[in-house]
């Protein structure tokens, strides 16, 4: 037997650690290696075993040999695989071949709610508002998205929470909660947005010296202003949308799809393309091996002027 676990990495993860202890194996997950994975699921003298298998940085060069080895396998041998993102190669092998079990990240409207029951699962009390915040820290976003923003964080600020003597207010949340939200809570693209160069430069350098790759923080940028586009477009046929219908349209959380719009009324059509134009040239430069840190500067200092 073989099943797949896919979707948030956290989710999933845990799913397979659940799925583990009901067949009775240990809660190890091991690298794909071939010889290691049929050494384990092949089972011996004390009855068939199993294996469980962290694809999550998996190659297609390292797929083939581990497929040759899965499907060897006898029949009576479990083996659960990891695999939050698989590629179209391994999701049409799956289909044939393994049982796939998916944890998709709750959606912005989602996400609230998974907050409440999470809590819950820890008997943590949260008042509505709390969760809400909570919820907006993370979005939309998944474990594998960005790790340092997503479930995983976010369940490990709830642990951390039932620590907190009650009650359990917003201001104590927001001063113990670690996570950030995305871009510094829009911080960055307001500031560019509003020709502060400096402060651009300054969020964008803590953003680096915290581990953030160049790259990830270009994409972050031109997801959140291709956000933008779509608000400004929207505005056009609906000048008083609200942040619920905007956030339905934009699959944002409210809180998020709330500051999108202040952004799309503050800039003009000219302005936002020429902010995806300058965004496209410093990732295809990022991505051709030249110096990404410098693209990203010359980024903001062309977006802020």
């Amino acid at each position: 037997m073989i099943q797949v676990f896919t979707g948030d990495s956290f989710l999933a993860r845990e799913a397979l650690l659940q799925e583990a202890s009901l067949q009775g194996l240990p809660p190890r997950l091991m690298p794909p290696e071939p010889a290691l994975v049929a050494q384990e699921a092949s089972g011996g003298l004390f009855g068939p075993g199993g294996a469980l298998v962290d694809l999550r940085d998996l190659s297609e060069a390292e797929w083939k040999p581990l497929r040759e080895v899965l499907e060897g396998l006898p029949p009576d041998a479990v083996v659960l695989l990891l695999d939050p993102r698989p590629t179209a190669t391994r999701s049409k092998w799956y289909a044939e071949k393994a049982q796939k079990r998916d944890h998709p990240t709750p959606g912005p409207k989602e996400m609230t709610n998974w907050v409440v029951n999470r809590a819950r699962h820890y008997d943590l009390k949260l008042p509505g508002a709390i969760a809400s915040y909570l919820a907006g820290l993370v979005g939309g976003k998944g474990s594998a998205e960005n790790p340092a923003m997503g479930l995983e964080a976010l369940d490990q600020e709830l642990r951390k929470l039932c620590l907190v003597t009650p009650p359990i207010t917003l201001e104590k949340v927001q001063a113990l909660a670690a996570l950030d939200t995305p871009i510094s809570g829009f911080d960055l693209v307001r500031s560019i947005t509003e020709g502060k160069a400096t402060l651009a430069f300054k969020i964008a350098r803590e953003l680096l010296e915290r581990g953030e790759d160049p790259l990830r923080i270009l994409g972050a940028l031109s997801w959140q202003y291709v956000r933008v586009a779509k608000a400004w477009a929207l505005l056009q046929d609906d000048p008083l949308m609200g942040e619920g219908v905007a956030a339905s349209a934009l699959g944002m959380h409210p809180y998020a799809a709330k500051q999108t719009l202040l952004l799309a009324k503050s800039m003009s059509e000219g302005a936002i393309i020429r902010a995806l134009e300058i965004l496209m040239e410093a990732e295809e430069a990022a991505k051709t091996g030249r110096d990404m840190r410098l693209a990203l500067e010359r980024a903001l200092v062309a977006l802020a002027g």
